[in-house]
């Protein structure tokens, strides 16, 4: 539901893509034998992520067979958050525990530039305090930096989650398997986001 420029640019992901037919994603029961396969194999962590995993119907099924798994100690979802507040509480009723928030800026103009789908930052913001009320957490928020598009956030999203209690984490603009136009010159270090905060 989201076309990030940083992993689902719409140059690539356009109306004329072809995704996975249904008939090819897993079910949710295959997905449980995976983690009951990995489990065995002394996996303990499990995160739903995706895509927006969120956009998947009857999501709280599937943490329910999760959670149910012996040996699953901790299961957490990365989400865009744009539909975390319809889902937080019956996901977290469902057994999930934690989860990981991406959000690139707290403005509306960039944060809706970065995401191609002219969703504003209270949809996610919305989200994040449905997450908090239904006790998923501690919440990670992950703001992925793309030169030219939204360094000068940085500095605003760190003052706005500063003691706080949720977790901001900058991440670095990485290729993803040459689907997004990657370059190098549009990374923003991690040295470089650490100097800014560092100054401030």
């Amino acid at each position: 539901n989201f076309r990030c420029v940083y992993c689902m640019p719409r140059e690539f992901f356009g109306a004329e893509h072809a995704f996975l037919p249904r008939a090819e994603l897993l079910t949710f029961e295959e997905i449980a034998r995976l983690v009951r396969v990995f489990t065995g194999l002394g996996v303990e962590k499990v995160r739903l992520t995706g895509g927006e995993p969120l956009v998947r119907r009857e999501l709280p099924r599937l943490v329910e067979q999760l959670v149910a798994i012996p040996g699953v100690r901790d299961l957490t979802l990365t989400t865009n958050g744009v539909l975390l507040s319809e889902h937080a509480a019956t996901l977290a009723a469902a057994g999930l525990q934690r989860v990981t928030i991406s959000l690139d800026a707290d403005d509306d103009e960039t944060f809706m530039r970065m995401n191609d789908a002219g969703v504003p930052v209270a949809r996610v913001l919305a989200g994040i305090d449905a997450a908090e009320a239904a006790g998923l957490g501690p919440i990670k928020l992950n703001m992925v930096v793309k030169r030219g598009w939204n360094e000068h956030a940085v500095l605003p999203m760190a003052r706005r989650f500063r003691g706080s209690g949720r977790i901001l984490r900058f991440i670095e603009y990485m290729d993803v398997g040459s689907s997004n136009g990657w370059r190098l010159d549009e990374v923003v270090t991690a040295a470089e986001i650490l100097e800014m905060v560092a100054a401030q």
